[in-house]
């Protein structure tokens, strides 16, 4: 049965490396899940990854308050898209976690590649504990050079964007701008084999939280990009109870 899956997660990661039209990349909307009202785990899910994919592929940690399905416009080729695309959906989890009065330091934020652009913001907002999964360090440098977002990559350089557009605008959004309030205890797992994220922004992620995190633990999957992501569910690094038993052991 896990042979399947890895077969299946395989191909989700060969079909973005197949040339197709971009599509809509200017819709800031996005699709949240709401799940056990009592959950105190949030998560952020891929870019072009609905719910039901993710739940299919054994993505998704099996309870959760809620879990959202990125905008489009996260990886769009007009850069302030890119940037209202974020701030919609933190905004819209930071609502939430006031409705539900949840104090930050119970809650897990949980990011699944792109969802880390939102997961790492909301996480380091609010002071609460990371689970980062297939992450890198910038957005703007990892659009320019993953063959995800090579699509995209060409729409905006056909209308005139060059890299320092997005990086201008995207100016404190980058993972590494949004370490340092974290909880101490956050997680970061890298795919040693990951085919999307570029080394070097994997590396400079490395270095990052090295730097700016260093009681954070830094753990290391030999899968592709996917394949990643379903190991660390299916291993329980995002649970939870993690979080009490990290506590327990500082008491």
């Amino acid at each position: 049965m896990y042979s399947v899956l890895r077969a299946m997660l395989y191909s989700l990661g060969q079909d973005l490396f197949r040339p197709r039209s971009v599509g809509d990349d200017t819709s800031t909307a996005f699709l949240r899940v709401d799940g056990d009202p009592n959950a105190t785990l949030m998560c952020f899910l891929p870019w072009r990854m609905p719910y039901r994919l993710a739940q299919a592929s054994r993505i998704v940690p099996p309870s959760f308050l809620a879990c959202y399905e990125m905008p489009r416009a996260i990886v769009s080729s007009e850069p302030e898209l890119c940037v209202e695309a974020v701030h919609a959906v933190v905004n819209d989890a930071e609502r939430i976690i006031a409705r539900k009065s949840i104090d930050p330091a119970r809650l897990l934020v949980v990011g699944l590649s792109i969802g880390n652009a939102v997961a790492t913001v909301l996480a380091n907002r609010i002071g609460a504990r990371l689970c980062s999964i297939v992450s890198a360090d910038r957005g703007d440098l990892t659009l320019w050079a993953s063959p995800a977002s090579r699509q995209v990559k060409e729409l905006a350089q056909s209308k005139g964007y060059r890299l320092s557009d997005f990086t201008q605008v995207m100016h404190g959004l980058h993972t590494v701008e949004n370490l340092s309030n974290l909880a101490p205890d956050s997680r970061f797992v890298i795919g040693l084999k990951d085919e999307l994220i570029p080394e070097a922004r994997r590396e400079g992620l490395i270095a990052a939280v090295r730097r700016e995190l260093p009681a954070a633990e830094i753990t290391y999957v030999d899968s592709g990009h996917f394949g990643t992501m379903s190991e660390a569910i299916r291993r329980g690094f995002c649970e939870p109870a993690e979080l009490d038993v990290a506590r327990a052991l500082r008491a």
